[in-house]
């Protein structure tokens, strides 16, 4: 019997060592600490411009009145599996108009919204101008077409150019069991367009806010936002249950020009079961003359619960003054007990390259789930002992090198720019494959194509897949469409794989990937509960979600991402947009699915933005992954 154990406990320690040697040991320098912080969640607000209505029949009708604003670019939108079956008619001052039969001044369009492959269809009526006011909208539906009484049939989207949009956020990072959970709303103008970073709120414009909250079993409660200062609205909830949840807040009010108006705002919350504990000291030790292995001190995380870590190395000098030294952090597995809690290794060259000498700590310290990113726990200060100090703490200022950065490299992993290398063609969310009419048609070179098809995965999923997938080449490079160039950055900092090997050139390049995250990640939520799950919806691609992944991705890794953007072909006389579907949800310009502001990748290589391209093929312009001239430049400059 006892014999049976320690072998189990043998292979248990190989298993849980062969895993955490795919880890990098993740470092920066002092200056990198403000970037390498969680963001203020009061900065990563959904913007709207438009309200999305839930289309609940009662014997076969809906009606509601709706307040619109005087616009010359009205936009009314039908979502609905059957909606061709349905009869719609605007009853304003001006009489009564049937959507479907007025078209000397209604444009009439059919269109797709939604993310990559997981699309929805939609109809659009365009008026060329409509006078404000409330106007009813009566539905009508064929016996055959009812669902229910009282369930969602569908949505009817109303958009404009108003300048005036809603704000709306969720005020933490860690979303549990048993926390409070904050929804945050306010109205704010655009001038001339552009957008504050934080937006100040127009005091006095909501008469009401409330929101309806869908637990993850599918039922769904009101809850009303009063007002608290400044113009915000708010409410809380406690969650008792994990698992997603959706929001949609829904606003009334009235303009500074004196119109009213409705705004609503979708939002995805990824709600996990944990009670993560961390404790007040952390002991240092020796794994050899370079490195030290701190034991993070974490209660409540089940033994090998793989985690994201993030800490400040703090010190004091010898002139009494505090110094940071460094940040560190990266993967890591869980021992499962207070004390010795999670390992987290400090190289001693930064040691060296401070004047630290004593009373160390870590700060800022927190806990996240490596696939929806929630903080699990945090700590503002963690006392820091350090018994014996590794030789390289003592050798004077070091050059930072990569070693420093990310770890003692595995051998596997040490040769560079190895023989046989490929380049490796990656496609996005939900995607079919993306790269294959470019592929075919000669644009790539000595490539290989990642095809994990029409499947939905967290960018850590995502990037696992593709080390797997490369795990049989030497080296490769990456260029990726959408949600693969997250997900590649991602490997990239967290994991060793192929993509340390390769040789020179541009490492990761992509297109189309929503860094920052989309707003169509929240509305996809609300919309695919009517259509079906599909491919479900990804809380990485929310604003949420990508602030607080980004939060973990330093900006030597950042360095090695190539970007591009992409959008609609503008001119003057025309209304422009890639899909007209979801233009209702995007702030221009955007590719029909990621608004250019919001592909951004702060302190990587931004390598332009251009005009007439969309995010696939489908949509007004051609696809980006077909532009022949950028695939052309890509598999040149490619590392493989």
């Amino acid at each position: 019997m006892r014999k049976t154990l320690l072998l189990a406990l043998c292979l248990s320690l190989v298993a849980l060592t062969a895993n955490a040697q795919d880890f990098k040991n993740l470092a920066g320098s002092a200056d990198e600490i403000d970037s390498m912080r969680l963001p203020s969640a009061e900065t990563l607000g959904t913007r709207s411009k438009s309200a999305m209505l839930p289309v609940k029949f009662q014997n076969g009708k809906w009606t509601a009145d709706i307040p619109i604003e005087t616009s010359d670019d009205l936009k009314i939108s039908v979502l609905a599996p059957d909606s061709k079956r349905w009869q719609i008619k605007a009853v304003t001052d001006g009489g009564e108009i049937n959507l479907r039969e007025a078209s000397e001044f209604i444009e009439q369009r059919d269109g797709e919204v939604g993310l990559d492959g997981a699309k929805y269809p939609a109809e659009i009526f365009t008026f060329g101008y409509a006078k404000g006011g409330t106007w009813k909208i009566e539905i009508d539906a064929p016996k055959s077409n009812l669902i229910g009484n009282g369930k969602t049939a569908g949505f009817i989207v109303i958009s404009s150019k108003s300048p005036y949009r809603l704000y709306s956020y969720v005020d933490t990072f860690e979303t549990l069991v048993g926390r409070n959970i904050g929804l945050r709303t306010k109205v704010f103008e655009t001038t001339n367009g552009e957008e504050q970073n934080f937006p100040d709120a127009i005091v006095g414009s909501i008469s009401s806010a409330e929101a309806e909250l869908r637990l993850p079993s599918g039922a769904a409660q009101k809850m009303d936002l009063n007002e608290a200062k400044n113009g915000t609205y708010e409410s809380n909830f406690v969650p008792r249950v994990a698992g997603q949840y959706t929001i949609q807040i829904t606003v009334h009010g009235t303009t500074p020009r004196g119109e009213q108006f409705i705004r609503t705002s979708e939002q995805i919350i990824q709600v996990l079961d944990e009670n993560v504990r961390l404790g007040k000291s952390a002991m240092a030790s020796n794994v050899d003359d370079t490195r030290l292995s701190i034991n993070l001190p974490t209660g409540g995380l089940r033994t090998n619960r793989k985690v994201i870590v993030y800490g400040e190395v703090w010190g004091t000098n010898a002139k009494g003054e505090e110094s940071p030294i460094a940040w560190i952090g990266g993967m890591a597995l869980a021992n499962g007990r207070l004390q010795t809690g999670v390992p987290v290794i400090l190289d001693g060259r930064w040691l060296a390259r401070s004047d630290a000498e004593t009373s160390f700590e870590l700060r800022n310290v927190r806990v996240q789930d490596p696939d929806y990113f929630v903080t699990l726990a945090r700590a503002d200060k963690i006392a820091l002992t350090i018994p014996v100090m590794p030789k390289a703490a003592k050798s004077g200022g070091a050059e930072i090198n990569d070693e420093m950065r990310m770890g003692v490299r595995p051998a596997k992993y040490d040769a560079i720019n190895a023989v046989g290398g490929k380049l490796m063609l990656v496609h996005g969310y939900c995607s079919g494959d993306a790269w294959g009419s470019a592929a075919s048609a000669g644009q790539f070179t000595n490539y290989v194509k990642f095809l994990d098809l029409n499947q939905n995965r967290t960018h850590d999923q995502f990037a696992q897949r593709i080390k797997n997938f490369g795990a049989s080449l030497p080296s490769f490079g990456i260029v990726a469409h959408s949600q693969g160039g997250a997900a590649s950055l991602h490997l990239y900092t967290y994991y060793w794989s192929g993509l340390d090997s390769a040789g020179a050139g541009r490492l990761i390049q992509s297109v189309g990937t929503p860094y920052q995250g989309t707003a169509l990640a929240g509305n996809l939520a609300a919309i695919g509960s009517v259509f079906g799950a599909g491919c479900g919806t990804n809380n990485d691609l929310t604003y949420n979600g990508s602030a607080a992944w980004l939060s973990g991705i330093p900006s030597w890794a950042r360095a090695k991402v190539h970007y591009s953007t992409t959008s609609f072909t503008d001119v003057w006389y025309r209304y422009d947009y890639c899909n007209m579907a979801t233009d209702l949800f995007l702030n221009d310009p955007d590719d029909g699915v990621v608004e250019r502001d919001y592909a951004q990748l702060p302190g990587a290589n931004n390598r332009g933005h251009k005009t007439g391209w969309c995010h696939t093929s489908g949509m007004r312009d051609p696809g980006q992954t077909t532009d022949s001239s950028r695939n052309s430049d890509m598999n040149a400059n490619a590392a493989r």
